[in-house]
């Protein structure tokens, strides 16, 4: 195997036990290369063998200047299903639904009806699945998408390895309040949370068992390092504390405990601030889990509160890397290392590189990093 991998997996791993002896550099840009590459996000996205091969050179450019030290994901194929399947939510994309340049973005439609609470408090996630995902999702095309990741899974995988990029993420856990967040529309669902939360609360208890063991049998099955729990709009500044102590915060944790116990990473991918509750992550088991968060939650302050109890991973602000120059995304990476150190840190974009962030503020972010 790649000597290259093995050393940059090994950091990756020492880092989130607070061992490393320097920053690791983590990239994350689903939707950054096609431009830069000059290939149109329609075939970008569409072409499987090709986007990889994009989403692989236009890292491999990056690390002509400043080494990538590992990926947070990998390159996503067909975001109308993948997508889909976290957020039971039509997903329009470029060249069929969009110019083709255009980002694919999120149609939310209210697919899940009032009756349906009752049909997944029965069935739990594979029944309200059953129901729900023809509705947002081509189920031919879903097919195709199972078969092609279990045919080309482990070529894609080498081709990573060969490159010397270990990606953190294998699989990935939507809780199920996002799930029906989704599926009922934010509004209405946040209504839900109000009017009936005990249906709400029985809804997810019968949905999390389904969404936690496929994740973790993933997970295992591609031998990864981490499992993303995503965190969305159940974020702290979103909902009031008695719907998140409630609805939020125990799937999340129980999907964290059930991880780590199965020997996977929790990677807490947490959009949108989460201030108000950053001190539960305590809670979690020491050095076993990573924060990712996406530059509106304070993590000056999570330091404060959380200490060496959880691996960091941030946080560059996505407009930041779309708009501003590289001489400020240095200063950002260098400003945030001296307030919070670089043990047990991964530096990365906020969430997710936007699809129009410079390739020269790329660079700098990697190069701030390498050289702090």
């Amino acid at each position: 195997m790649n000597p290259l991998y093995l050393e940059r997996l090994e950091k990756a791993k020492k880092t989130i036990v607070f061992e490393n002896d320097s920053v690791t550099s983590c990239y994350i840009g689903t939707a950054t290369p096609p431009a830069h590459m000059g290939i149109t996000m329609a075939e970008y996205i569409n072409d499987q063998e090709k986007g990889l091969d994009i989403f692989i050179d236009y890292i491999n450019e990056i690390n002509a200047t400043a080494p990538v030290d590992c990926l947070n994901s990998g390159y996503m194929l067909k975001p109308n299903i993948a997508l889909a399947t976290a957020w039971f939510s039509k997903i329009k994309v470029p060249g069929r639904d969009l110019p083709e340049n255009s980002l694919w973005q999120v149609e939310e439609k209210k697919v899940m009806q009032d009756a349906d609470y009752d049909l997944v408090i029965e069935k739990g996630y594979n029944g309200l699945f059953e129901k729900i995902f023809p509705q947002v999702a081509d189920m031919a095309e879903f097919q195709e998408f199972i078969r092609y990741n279990q045919e080309n899974g482990a070529k894609d995988a080498g081709k990573y390895i060969n490159a010397g990029y270990p990606v953190i993420t294998a699989s990935m856990i939507s809780p199920p309040f996002e799930m029906l967040c989704g599926a009922r529309t934010m509004g209405q669902f946040y209504m839900d949370c109000y009017k009936m939360p005990d249906k709400v609360k029985a809804a997810l208890d019968a949905m999390q068992p389904d969404i936690v063991n496929s994740a973790v049998g993933i997970g295992k099955a591609a031998q990864g390092v981490g499992t993303w729990v995503g965190g969305w709009r159940g974020a702290s500044a979103l909902v009031s504390t008695k719907i998140w102590e409630k609805l939020v915060w125990p799937y999340i944790y129980d999907a964290a405990i059930t991880l780590v116990d199965n020997g996977l990473t929790p990677i807490f991918h947490l959009d949108q601030n989460w201030d108000r509750d950053i001190e539960r992550f305590l809670e979690v088991p020491a050095k076993k889990c990573i924060l990712n968060t996406d530059g509106m939650t304070d993590l000056r302050n999570a330091k404060k509160k959380l200490g060496d109890h959880i691996a960091f991973m941030g946080d560059v602000p996505a407009q930041l890397l779309a708009t501003g120059t590289p001489e400020q995304v240095s200063d950002y990476v260098k400003r945030l290392l001296d307030d919070i150190g670089t043990k047990g840190v991964f530096v990365t974009p906020g969430c997710d590189a936007p699809a129009n962030a410079k390739f020269e503020n790329m660079v700098a972010m990697f190069k701030a990093a390498a050289e702090f």
